[in-house]
């Protein structure tokens, strides 16, 4: 267990370093909404706790479609800032051709298929935290969000085998939203969900905008090391295979923002965070003077 298990860290480490960097050197174009705030947080969460039962009562093949246009719009979004045009929709195109034809000819659990699949999962991951970081999602909001997970993960994956039963699903058909390694292997495999992911990668620049440079890297340490310790206690049999990675993750980042709330008092909006921390490259628009 132990090579998948440095498999799926090493995806999580190249989706929070990717989205660090992301974060200070890219901008991606958000749609006309304004600020994310709680409300936008609200409906994540009723899309957490439906998306199970909806996957479950449709045909499986609208789950690949649906799939297939959520990675293509990801796809997209990260990649804006780097390909431009027509080319970047080819690019994105053949992503995900790639990842599906890969999962249809030789597997969805050949290694070749699961290297690409988690490419694409990073990349998007990488493109969602900085879509909800620079569309000014607060500190305090981003903390509801993860106590919510938190007690969602506890009921539905701890408690009952919904989220699991899903997991076992998609883990069948291309694109699922997982970082995974050695499929064909139940009892040695590793998956890491989207959700534990985008958290582990969106806490670091959210607090790196609201408190400084400091907390953001705390924040990045900290979700690392959460994500192995997890995945160490997994590999040693201390805690069940199907443990929610929230249950740990989503604490921990509740505690960074009650902290750094009681030591350093309001957060930063996004025009005070670049009037510190100037970026060279490019600039966030604000969107709201208070935002």
């Amino acid at each position: 267990m132990i090579a998948p298990m440095l498999v799926v860290l090493f995806c999580s480490a190249c989706s929070v370093v990717g989205g660090w960097w992301y974060f200070r050197h890219l901008a991606v174009t958000r749609p006309p909404f304004g600020v994310v705030n709680l409300r936008d947080v609200a409906v994540a969460m009723t899309a957490f706790a439906l998306l199970p039962h909806i996957y479950r009562s449709i045909p499986i093949i609208v789950v690949a479609v649906v799939l297939a246009v959520f990675t293509l719009a990801g796809l997209l979004v990260v990649l804006e800032p780097l390909v431009r045009g027509a080319t970047r929709w080819a690019v994105c195109l053949a992503l995900v051709g790639a990842d599906v034809g890969i999962g249809l000819a030789a597997g969805v659990t050949s290694e070749v298929f699961l290297v690409v699949n988690d490419a694409v999962v990073v990349l998007m991951v990488i493109g969602i935290a900085n879509l909800w970081a620079q569309g000014g999602l607060r500190a305090r909001h981003l903390a509801v969000f993860a106590a919510a997970l938190t007690v969602y993960d506890i009921v539905v994956t701890w408690q009952f085998t919904i989220m699991f039963d899903l997991f076992v699903d998609l883990s069948r058909l291309p694109l699922f939203p997982m970082a995974a390694w050695a499929l064909d292997d139940v009892q040695h495999s590793t998956l890491l969900g989207v959700g534990d992911l985008l958290m582990a990668t969106l806490a670091p620049l959210v607090l790196r905008r609201a408190y400084g440079r400091t907390a953001g890297l705390v924040a990045l340490a900290c979700g690392l090391g959460t994500l192995t310790a997890v995945l160490v206690l997994l590999a040693t049999g201390l805690i069940g295979h199907t443990i929610p990675v929230m249950v740990f993750l989503g604490p921990v980042t509740v505690v960074q923002y009650l902290y750094w709330h009681l030591t350093r008092g309001d957060e930063r909006t996004t025009r005070q965070y670049l009037l510190a921390e100037p970026l060279a490259h490019r600039a966030i628009s604000t969107v709201a003077e208070g935002r």
